[in-house]
């Protein structure tokens, strides 16, 4: 079993997420307890000035957990629920390479669950990713809004990706016998409640931000926004904890 000393499970629950997804941040816990790994729920501030784009905020954290020491680092969204069966994470690694990701339901990658092993490889990756935060990224690659359109982007030809089964990052198949369960804005989504929720959470974003989120016309300069903001954001969280500095 790996030490909690040297593996770091993490989770963002800001803008309301806190409360909304509790139960899917305390199966998080009991997961990252039996196995012995070091877990952390990033819940402050409770608002941010960037709404549903302060997910850009796990490439910091990402970077700076690998930086602090920590061996392996996996970042999981607020509305993914950790199975009680899920196996240890070194079930995952492989040698050769450092950025475990599976495809969602759109047949792209899905930056919603992420395991990086920490090497000079994976913090130049990131690098890359965070220094082109204001570049847009191809209609092939974007999904819209965040940072899964750059992740995508920029995985591509990455020697260091290893693409693992959806069972660790099911965002498709209620019926699918998974270690993960990713309810995030697709398939799995289906509730009312779940629909309204992150309708309030996008007009948000777009009126912190001011601009329209799916407007490419405006695409760069929202872009913009977020790169002048993330790092705010970003000093602020590893002030309040101390594991990711």
């Amino acid at each position: 079993m790996a030490s909690k000393n040297t593996t770091l499970i993490f989770s963002i629950a800001l803008n309301g997420y806190q409360i909304r997804y509790r139960r899917h941040l305390e199966s998080q816990r009991r997961y990252a307890e039996k196995m012995g790994y070091e877990y952390i729920v990033v819940e402050k501030p409770w608002v941010t000035n960037l709404g549903a784009e302060c997910c850009w905020l796990k490439l910091y954290l990402l970077r700076a957990a690998l930086t602090a020491g920590y061996q392996y680092v996996l970042f999981v969204d607020a509305d993914a629920y950790i199975q009680n069966d899920c196996p240890e994470l070194t079930s995952l690694v492989k040698p050769d390479k450092f950025l475990f990701m599976a495809k969602g339901y759109s047949g792209k990658l899905n930056s919603g669950v992420m395991l990086m092993k920490s090497c000079p490889e994976s913090i130049a990756w990131l690098d890359q990713i965070i220094n082109a935060i204001h570049e847009p990224v191809s209609d092939i690659d974007t999904v819209g809004w965040g940072e899964n359109g750059h992740v995508i982007h920029f995985a591509k030809g990455c020697d260091g990706l290893e693409v693992i089964n959806e069972k660790w990052n099911n965002t498709r198949s209620e019926q699918c016998e998974d270690y993960i369960r990713h309810f995030n804005y697709g398939p799995m989504k289906s509730s009312f409640l779940d629909i309204i929720f992150h309708r309030i959470v996008f007009k948000f974003s777009k009126l912190m931000l001011r601009c329209n989120l799916n407007k490419k016309s405006e695409m760069a300069e929202k872009l913009k926004k977020v790169q002048e903001r993330i790092p705010i954001l970003f000093n602020r969280v590893i002030s309040e904890y101390k594991v990711f500095s």
